[in-house]
């Protein structure tokens, strides 16, 4: 340290107090890393631990066992060896001689890692792990591992060097960068542990015992400096549960504010209303899982707080009817209810599907429930016609897109919200519908209607927040009786005779009667992104492949009723292929349709997939899906995990988990949908029991102190604040 080994450094001391970070590295550290004080070093934790092994002196080594070598680097040896017999490319060979303290001498030979050479130059002190072997009169380790010690210019010598590593039996390896290697940074966290002295604890002492925690500083030095793997397991379980129990205590307490200050409206279902018969009017009994999210949403609609919660299912597992059937409990009290869908096709195919579940019921009809459709191709007259009846009370349910937002649409008594699709709104758009059934109702609290998300795919973050419990779930887990799973396959360029093949089954299957979807990834061709355009697609189709048969065509280009005439002629079987984008990811129910073709299936996300795999097998005949992949260019290995993981399963949550491994949970508390989470240790992958454990804590704490106000928490809400400080979910905090 500038100030001399003895001076105390505090965690939130700027990282270049550290004896060596001068300018230079100090930019390196900040922008490469995000480092900027010495909190961010030590919460830059290791991606990995190498156990060296024993570490021995050159005259106790065994040729054929491993070993670890401690030694200085003396001289190196660089050679290229020409191509020779099988091998075809020639032979980069970089072979160091190195030191130990007894002067006894060993060689390293790495191959075609000529850049050794700079990252190991001579005297450098660093340890080799390996398999020993003789060569000619030399022991030799080849291509071994590498954990450098320092330099003897700079102080290290040989024989402490081998003294830290026997006492030290796990080594850190840190996520590093061209400019900042790992062992530099193994060195700036040595210094500032050495001269940082014992961390307090945020903890209380009756928490840390209760769930069998180790003390914070004991924590911090440990996840650094293990001495096995039982103490690195210890360290980082105390260091996740930090991070998630803050976070938890920040939802925790964003919820309980949010309580506060609004209210909820009575919509608790009524024997013998409406939404009884309309149960009672069904072609089928409801399944088990649905019997049991009715109880759920039932609670949560005679609560006096407004209802949040995400009604996960896979597809076809009736998510619509639970939908429907809340929607009514709030019509069953007087009130209105909306759906609002992320696209037109979605938005119409709702309407219909609606119409045709209340029929039994009475739709539009004197004394019948009234519902209609707001969208953005909705005549100028109708709209008139449909704001008016919103405000006034006439309408009951109204289905709608992003129109449903605008200014002029009003309620008279709007009680419940379900938005279809959730994760292709942003939170400002569900806020607004919201708010809508606080228009014009004057009051300290103010007044928000029940609110329904639904999905087949969660999201990660929408999965993530339901795990840390922001949000309230029921999961669909049982499909109604006859559904059959859809048999999925991906094809690669390799296996380009399958193309045809598939076609000829796609005739095959036009000729019994059932329809196919071809959906690709672009309306038109495009000169910077190679892949399918459906209208470039339509053509081929229809006028190479299959001339014998109706080829339709859907876009979101399209004007409404071009595509409205499109979707009928599939729908009635006029045409026997679709070729569409992705406007019909959702919703669309054409139960004749078998066969599901995705162009360039590499180009869509795990959701997208799902979702439009989801389009067909709705009538209960086997169906398929058919994945292309790699034919405009190399998969990658994300893109090959995701199309596997697609092909390999066709149930919704573990795709979802999937998904959530690849993209990350997102920033918990933000908009971002994927991505670096609030979190450095811990996973929701991989600690759901720790997760629990917190999440249980937390609403223990909260529901007795919401504010965190009591004096044996001050280091408790500090901790919180440090971390989510400024963010929505401490405004709860503050205003304690």
């Amino acid at each position: 340290m500038t100030g001399g080994a003895s001076a105390r450094l505090h965690l939130d001391d700027p990282v270049s107090v550290l004896s060596g970070v001068g300018p230079k590295l100090r930019g390196h550290l900040r922008d490469k890393l995000g480092i900027a004080t010495v909190r961010d070093l030590l919460e830059h934790y290791p991606r990995r631990y190498q156990d060296p092994g024993e570490v021995l002196d050159l005259s106790e080594v065994r040729t054929g066992e491993r070993a670890t070598l401690i030694g200085e680097v003396v001289s190196w040896d660089l050679r290229r060896v020409p191509p020779k017999g099988r091998r075809r490319s020639r032979l980069d060979l970089a072979t160091a001689r190195v030191r130990q303290a007894s002067g006894a001498e060993f060689t390293v030979t790495f191959f075609n890692q000529i850049w050794r050479e700079k990252q190991l130059a001579p005297g450098t002190v660093a340890a080799f792990g390996g398999e020993v072997r003789r060569f000619r009169k030399d022991l030799q380790l080849t291509t071994p591992e590498v954990q450098v010690l320092g330099r003897v210019d700079a102080g290290t010598g040989l024989e402490q060097a081998a003294e830290r590593l026997r006492n030290q039996r796990l080594l850190a390896i840190y996520p590093a960068v061209k400019e900042v290697s790992t062992f530099k940074l193994t060195q700036l966290v040595e210094l500032a542990l050495e001269a940082l002295p014992p961390v307090d604890d945020w903890l209380p002492d009756a928490w840390r015992e209760r769930q069998r925690l180790l003390p914070l500083d004991t924590a911090i030095r440990a996840i650094h400096r293990p001495a096995d793997r039982a103490e690195q397991r210890a360290a980082r379980t105390r260091l996740a549960f930090d991070e998630l129990m803050t976070l938890q205590l920040g939802l925790q307490a964003r919820r309980r504010q949010l309580e506060a200050e609004v209210a909820g409206v009575d919509n608790a279902p009524v024997p013998g209303g409406w939404a009884e018969r309309f149960v009672a009017s069904l072609p089928f009994a409801p399944t088990g899982a649905q019997q049991r999210a009715f109880a759920a949403l039932g609670a949560d609609l005679a609560a006096p707080r407004p209802m949040h919660r995400l009604l996960q299912g896979d597809v076809g597992a009736g998510k619509t009817v639970v939908a429907v059937w809340a929607m009514l409990c709030a019509v069953d009290r007087g009130r209105q209810a909306a759906l609002m869908v992320p696209t037109e096709v979605l938005a119409e195919q709702h309407h219909r599907t609606l119409q045709a579940l209340l029929a039994p019921l009475g739709v539009n009809v004197l004394d019948g429930l009234r519902v209609e459709l707001l969208t953005s191709s909705t005549t100028t007259s109708a709209r008139r016609r449909i704001l008016g009846e919103l405000l006034s009370g006439t309408v009951d349910l109204v289905v709608g897109t992003h129109a449903l937002l605008e200014e002029g649409v009003r309620f008279a008594d709007l009680g419940v919200v379900v938005i279809d699709e959730q994760h292709r709104f942003g939170v400002s758009h569900r806020v607004r519908l919201k708010e809508k059934a606080s228009e014009g109702r004057p009051g300290e609290r103010e007044i928000l209607p029940d609110v329904l998300v639904m999905t087949a795919t969660p999201i990660p973050r929408s999965l993530a927040l339901t795990l840390y419990g922001d949000l309230d779930e029921t999961e669909l887990d049982e499909l109604p009786p006859g559904r059959r799973p859809i048999a999925t396959r991906l094809i690669t360029p390799a296996e380009a005779d399958r193309r045809e093949r598939l076609y000829g089954f796609v005739r095959e299957q036009a000729a019994a009667g059932f329809g196919t979807y071809v959906v690709c990834p672009f309306v038109e061709p495009s000169d910077t992104l190679p892949g399918t355009a459906a209208v470039a697609e339509h053509e081929r189709l229809a006028e190479v492949v299959f001339p014998d048969l109706e080829v339709a065509l859907v876009h979101g280009r399209q004007r409404t009723e071009d595509k409205e005439r499109a979707m009928a002629r599939f729908r009635g079987g006029e045409a026997q292929v679709l070729v569409a984008t992705t406007v019909i990811e959702v919703g669309v129910d054409v139960p004749h349709a078998t066969v599901m073709i995705i162009e360039d299936a590499e180009r869509f996300g795990i959701s997208q997939l799902h979702q439009l795999r989801g389009r067909v097998g709705r009538g209960g005949e086997r169906s398929y899906c058919v994945l292309f992949a790699g034919w405009n260019g190399e998969l990658s290995p994300e893109a090959s995990r995701r199309l596997e993981a697609v092909a390999g399963t066709t149930d919704g949550r573990k795709l979802a988990d999937v998904d959530l491994s690849i993209r990350g949970e997102g920033e918990l508390f933000g908009q971002a949908q994927s991505g670096t989470p609030d979190l450095k240790l811990a996973r929701v992958q991989d600690d759901r029991e720790l997760i629990q454990r917190t999440r249980d804590l937390a609403r223990e704490v909260v529901a007795r102190d919401p504010h965190l106000a009591d004096p044996g928490l001050v280091a408790v809400r500090a901790e919180v604040e440090r971390r989510y400080g400024g963010r929505e979910a401490m405004a709860a905090l503050e205003t304690g």
